[in-house]
């Protein structure tokens, strides 16, 4: 079997693809993804077109990413760096003609790569998110990808129930029910990968790493300083017809015949009330922050560190210390930390706790 593994989310999904791929009972031809990273500071909010590429490979009817594709100013973009640390060919999802569009790139790609086999790929599962739910802040993104596939023979993949925090495991996991087939992930399989989360902004597809190699605890995520618990339930993947997922979310069906992104976005906001669009908009929007020095990057640290503990917090992730620290480099930010204490480093997290049970 030959299978094609589109990103739902954009960003970290792609490389949780790549690691997902071991599940697999054939090879893994290629993994489609939207170019929407989420950046920390991000001057054109969204997803990246094609146009907004220089260096794309063009196929029929798809567009691949390769290390010499480069996003154009002042657009960013980490596909072209992930497509050389990912032994796939990555696909451009261009979301400017709406689920269209998307529908024709994916049926146009897995044909040239001689893919016999779809499969959807969300961390977190706000794939599975509903009008009402108070904690879903991205639903836009996934729910556009999501019914590009409606009408194509696949099953999706939610990866790590809860992890984004958006959607409570609980919630998860109740959601895909006994609609769902749960896979163990590996160890094993993250190995290829480690490397590139010491540069990679993501922070749901870390997290799901670090509950694979046995990290366990609360985890702080995001500007708003979500708490994430890290559990035995978290290193699984649920399967799910595509559509079931159609069925649970009612954004999937509503996006599903737009032929362009404005049109998706508006049905979009009638329905759910606001995408993550709104939010990334006022961020661009934001006076750009110097970087402190060093010196004042560990005093706030040690700071934050006392009242994240008494919070119970056991880790966090860099993306969130950086917020936190008001820094506004995310990797400047994680060498300083860890030039001063290597030891709380483990490879994904920053742990907070003095004692906990991250296998390293």
């Amino acid at each position: 079997m030959r299978t094609l593994l589109v990103a739902a989310g954009g960003g970290g999904d792609a490389i949780a693809a790549a690691a997902l791929s071991a599940l697999l009972p054939g090879d893994a031809v290629g993994i489609a993804t939207m170019a929407w990273d989420r950046l920390l500071i991000d001057p054109l909010p969204g997803p990246r077109k094609a146009a907004d590429f220089a260096g794309l490979e063009r196929r029929h009817g798809w567009w691949r990413i390769t290390t010499r594709s480069r996003p154009e100013a002042p657009a960013g973009s980490t596909l072209p760096r992930l497509a050389g640390e990912i032994p796939h060919p990555l696909v451009l999802l261009d979301p400017s003609d709406g689920a269209h569009g998307i529908r024709q790139q994916i049926e146009a790609a897995a044909t040239e790569l001689h893919a016999d086999d779809i499969r959807l790929v969300d961390v977190g599962g706000d794939l599975l998110g509903q009008p009402g739910d108070a904690g879903l802040r991205s639903p836009f993104g996934d729910a556009l990808t999501a019914a590009g596939c409606l009408e194509l023979p696949m099953v999706s993949w939610v990866a790590g129930p809860g992890l984004d925090g958006e959607l409570s495991e609980d919630t998860v996991c109740g959601r895909a029910g006994e609609n769902s087939v749960s896979h163990t992930i590996s160890p094993e399989s993250w190995k290829p990968y480690l490397p590139t989360f010491g540069w990679h902004p993501t922070e749901a597809t870390a997290l799901l790493a670090a509950a694979t190699l046995g990290a366990r605890g609360t985890v702080e995520i995001r500007e708003a300083g979500l708490p994430v618990r890290l559990t035995e339930r978290s290193p699984t993947v649920l399967e799910i017809g595509i559509d079931t997922v159609g069925d649970i979310n009612p954004l999937i069906s509503q996006l599903a015949g737009t032929r362009s992104f404005e049109d998706a976005e508006r049905l979009a906001v009638q329905l759910m009330g606001a995408t993550e669009l709104d939010a990334e908009r006022v961020k661009a929007a934001r006076p750009r922050r110097q970087q402190p020095p060093p010196t004042e990057t560990i005093s706030a640290l040690r700071s934050w560190e006392t009242a994240a503990r008494a919070r119970g917090i056991d880790f966090v992730t860099y993306r969130r210390l950086a917020e936190a620290l008001h820094h506004p480099d995310v990797a400047a930010l994680r060498a300083a930390v860890i030039a001063h204490q290597p030891e709380r480093d483990t490879g994904l997290l920053w742990e907070v706790a003095d004692h906990c049970t991250a296998e390293r």
